[in-house]
Order: structure tokens, then C-alpha cells, then sequence
């Protein structure tokens, strides 16, 4: 960045003494808008130097309005410096568009991407009495810069990148994402180049975020923002992770370096716990944030709760390339309260077969779909590493976590021909029963036959019981293994029944793959 902002000070300041052009003067932040002294085309140039045209008048006004006093006059030697990227479109929220040689009137969302307005009663139900007041043409030549997207059947059916006023609030908001997040001011609506007369006036009602918007947002005024996209996947072998370490008003040092341990040894435990099949990359800095009134909530019992704010004000700043968050705490937290250390929060999936529903959450956390599930691992201090048998509680407690995106939820078709949940723990019916005979961070004991109808604990007779792979279930589950490489499972029907210890009495079932792609579906990607 300061080699590009360098040669364009060298060139626009070297130009000057030949006094064939305007030039205006611009600090390093104001070279954004450009235009050459023998044509007329104004460019935005990017971050990464490339520059972009704006097709006609009308585009560029549905971005800066009628105010061309950033625009700065340039030789073409400096243009040349700029490689051409693609034209800029209509802002979303701003005109309707057309063609002139087709009936068709669409609304414009963020990239560029076309919504047709099926009939004139939608648009108005939408855009009120003067919606046809808002209609451009765009020339034909023009109209392969934009993506034709899903049409506007329904009059409720708010397309995103607007600025929304909320009619029984009384209040403005963007909306994009199916998301609305307030403005702090008008002052922050001019900011952002939003035009109160663009507003769409709704009495909706979508997701709000806690945060409002106090200044100028790129997630907001970004003319070569990229279309969005469902961006849910089915990565499995090369997972990425991030961590957020979440304080209320201070932190110790040593809290955050039990964090840097964690995140240090994950990696190989994860690949350990797979059997190489897997990885995940956890290399992404720690993310400290403090609360600022809108992460968290002080809850009567002294207890303070996350709010999911959290995750969304840490999309405002880092990458949307994460499969999971961590989220750790240096605070009491309702769970505190209960026999729960951490949670696994569900954002998306696309798996079959492993009993769980199709999901996208992923909006309400400020994701395009990546993100898989938040693990709320809670307070750092609940959890002490400085021993090896304590750090190998601690790493399958995470490892627990993760294997909660597909395992421990599937069932299987019994003798009698009926579902049955009994590989699951009869609680919650979310962890391996503690009488299966497999061993795995989600459950299990690993029953072995002692003889005489008995069975032994295997987990049991561990040096150290912490120290525990995924299973072969765990990991045909998670898509690592074909079917073809599964073994029969087995639990115990314990005598008497609730039996416990390292040692019971009972009989062994045994439950094949196929009875449990029989209740529950085969392991594959969905397609939809």
C-alpha cells in the first residue's frame, strides 16, 4: 500500500509543473475517484490498483449523488498505472433499473445482482406511490455487468443493500444480509452517502444487531463490493478456526497465554484425533475485544452473558473464512451455574445423514454461510493446563466441541424395525451412550467382553482417559471414511438396568452401517 500510495504522489506531484491539466491536490485518503483531462469516464480506484469505471452518469450519482468535487483530473500516464477492473453498477437501494429495449424493472442488490419486480402492485407496496420515479435505463451494452438474481414475487420480500426506516420505531436502518443494523445519527446515514429520500418504509420486521452504525462503513459504501452468495460448505478436511477472547473490562496476561497454548497444540491433536484425515488451521491471531455495552449482558445472578453481537462485531474487522469460532471468556457465565464447561452453538450444515437439519443461521452472526458453529468454551480460568493431563483435558474438551457439528445425533432401525436412539446418551440425546462400546470425545466407555456376560471399561484402563480419538463412527460421520470402512457398533443393555462402574453386567447389540443409513440417511453433501 505505501509503494502504490508513493508512486501516485510521485506521478500526480511530478505532473503538475507541466500545467496541461487540472489537478486538485488530494490527501492519501481522498485518491479514490478519478478521471483523465481528454475524456470524460470517472474511475474508482481500489485497494489493490485496480481502476474501475463508472458506465454512465447515472451510476456514478447512484454513488456520490451530484457531487463531483472528489473527482480528481489525472494524465493518462497515470491511468495507465492502474490496470481496469470491472464497471461499477447501480448501488443497491438508490434507482430501479432497466433496459430500454425489454419491460422488465428490477431492484439492484449488493455486486450488482438483478431481483425483477414481478408487477407494479409489489413495487409500490415496496417503494411506495412514486416508484416508477426511481427507474434508470441502462443501456444495453451495460446490462452483462450485472447477475440476474431470484424475482420479487412477494410484496414482502425487502431486497437488501437499502437504507430501511422502520415505520413503528421510527427509526433508519441498513438492511443487507436480511439483517438491520440502526445509524447512530444522520450525520452517519451522510457518511455513507445514503439519502433519506432512498429509503424504503417498512413495518417488517427482520433481525437487528445491538451495534449501531456511528461512521462510514465499507460493509456499507463499497462500489465493488462482490455479489452474496450462500457460501455454506461441506469442508471437512482442511477446517480453519479462529479465536475470540472476550473481557468485560480488563484481562491478566496469563489468560491469554493459556488461549495461545491452546490454539498452539489444537492443530496436531486435531490431526492426531482423525487419524490425519483432517486439519485444522488455527494460526489467525487471537481477537481481543472488550465489552463495549453491546457484547455482552450482566444477568441478575451476577452472571454475564454473550450476546451474539460478538461474532457479528468480529465479522466487522477479520475475514469470513472461518469454520469455527472459539469464544472464551474471563467472566462468570450463566452455564458457570451448571455442569456445562462449554457449548457447541449450530450456525450452518449441509451434511445428510448424520441427523441433523439443514441449517443457515449464519445471517444473526454476521457470516455469508462459512462459519459452521461458535464453540462458547466460557471462562478461560475454569480451565488449568499448566499440567499435561489437565492440557489433555482441556484439548479434548475442544475437540468435543468441534466433533459436535456431526456427531453424536444419528439413530438406527432396531429388530423390531423401529427407530432407535440408544447409541445416544438418553440425557440429551446429543452424546455417544456411556454404554457404547466405542471410545470418543463425545461418549462412550469402550466396553470390551470380560466373559460370563461382563464387560469392561476400556476408557477406563487409559493412563490417561483425556487422551481420546474420534471414533470410526465419529469420523464416517464427519465424511473422513466411506461406509465401506465401518465396523459393526455395539452397546450394552446393562443388568440392572442404569448399571454403572468399570465393570457391569449385560448383553451385547450389535448395529450395523446399514441400520443406521437405514433410519438416518447415508453421509453426503447436500446438494440443494
Amino acid at each position: 500500500m505505501k509503494s502504490k500510495l508513493a508512486l501516485i504522489f510521485l506521478i500526480t506531484f511530478g505532473l503538475t509543473s507541466l500545467g496541461n491539466f487540472l489537478f486538485i491536490p488530494p490527501t492519501a485518503a481522498a485518491i479514490e475517484l478519478v478521471k483523465s483531462k481528454d475524456f470524460g469516464t470517472i474511475y474508482y480506484l481500489d485497494s489493490r490498483g485496480l481502476r474501475h469505471p463508472f458506465p454512465n452518469q447515472a451510476t456514478y450519482e447512484s454513488w456520490y449523488g451530484k457531487d463531483f468535487s472528489r473527482v480528481v483530473t489525472v494524465a493518462n500516464e497515470f491511468l495507465a498505472n492502474f490496470p481496469l477492473g470491472k464497471n461499477i453498477t447501480i448501488r443497491p437501494g438508490t434507482f430501479l433499473v432497466k433496459v430500454r429495449t425489454a419491460p422488465q424493472v428490477y431492484a439492484v442488490e449488493q455486486g450488482g445482482v438483478l431481483r425483477e419486480i414481478k408487477d407494479e402492485g409489489i413495487a409500490e407496496a415496496i417503494y411506495g406511490q412514486n416508484w416508477a420515479q426511481r427507474i434508470v435505463d441502462v443501456p444495453d451494452i451495460f446490462f452483462g455487468n450485472y447477475i440476474l438474481g431470484a424475482p420479487i414475487i412477494h410484496d414482502y420480500t425487502v431486497p437488501d443493500g437499502i437504507l430501511f426506516y422502520d415505520q413503528s420505531a421510527k427509526k433508519y436502518y441498513y438492511k443487507n444480509n436480511g439483517v438491520l443494523q440502526s445509524f447512530a445519527s444522520e450525520d452517519a446515514m451522510s457518511k455513507n452517502n445514503l439519502r433519506l429520500n432512498d429509503a424504503v418504509k417498512s413495518g417488517r420486521s427482520f433481525f437487528v444487531r445491538e451495534r449501531p452504525i456511528a461512521g462510514l462503513d465499507k460493509n456499507i459504501f463499497n462500489p465493488i463490493a462482490t455479489a452474496i452468495s450462500d457460501q455454506r460448505d461441506c469442508e471437512n478436511k482442511k477446517l480453519k478456526a479462529a479465536m475470540i477472547f472476550v473481557a468485560d473490562k480488563n484481562y491478566e496476561a496469563s489468560e491469554l497465554e493459556k488461549i495461545e497454548l491452546i490454539k498452539k497444540e489444537l492443530p496436531d491433536r486435531f490431526s492426531w484425533a482423525t487419524d490425519g484425515l483432517a486439519e485444522i488451521d488455527a494460526s489467525y491471531p487471537i481477537i481481543i475485544l472488550l465489552n463495549d455495552g453491546y457484547l455482552l449482558t450482566k444477568r441478575n445472578d451476577g452472571t454475564m452473558e454473550v450476546k451474539n453481537e460478538l461474532i457479528n462485531t468480529f465479522f466487522d474487522n477479520n475475514p469470513d473464512l472461518f469454520d469455527f469460532i472459539f469464544v472464551w471468556t474471563n467472566f462468570k457465565v450463566p452455564a458457570d451455574k451448571t455442569n456445562e464447561i462449554a457449548h457447541f452453538v449450530p450456525i450452518t450444515n449441509k451434511w445428510e445423514g448424520v441427523n441433523k437439519p439443514m441449517l443457515d443461521r449464519s445471517q444473526v452472526y454476521g457470516s455469508f454461510g462459512k462459519l459452521k458453529g461458535v464453540m462458547m468454551m466460557n471462562n478461560i480460568n475454569n480451565y488449568e493446563i499448566s499440567e499435561t493431563s489437565k492440557l489433555n483435558e482441556t484439548l479434548n474438551i475442544v475437540l468435543h466441541e468441534i466433533l459436535h457439528q456431526w456427531a453424536a445425533y444419528i439413530e438406527f432401525i432396531n429388530e423390531a424395525g423401529q427407530k432407535s436412539k440408544a447409541l445416544l446418551r438418553p440425557e440429551d440425546f446429543s452424546h455417544w451412550s456411556n454404554y457404547l462400546g466405542l471410545i470418543s470425545p463425545v461418549g462412550g466407555l469402550g466396553w470390551v467382553e470380560a466373559g460370563n456376560g461382563t464387560f469392561i471399561s476400556s476408557l477406563a484402563q487409559q493412563a490417561d482417559t483425556n487422551l481420546r480419538k474420534y471414533s470410526k463412527l465419529d469420523l464416517y460421520l464427519m465424511g473422513l471414511i466411506p461406509k465401506q470402512l465401518m465396523t459393526d457398533v455395539f452397546y450394552i443393555n446393562p443388568e440392572p438396568a442404569g448399571a454403572l462402574g468399570n465393570l457391569i453386567l449385560g448383553q451385547l447389540k450389535k448395529v450395523t452401517i446399514d441400520q443406521i443409513i437405514k433410519a438416518s440417511g447415508e453421509v453426503k453433501c447436500s446438494i440443494d
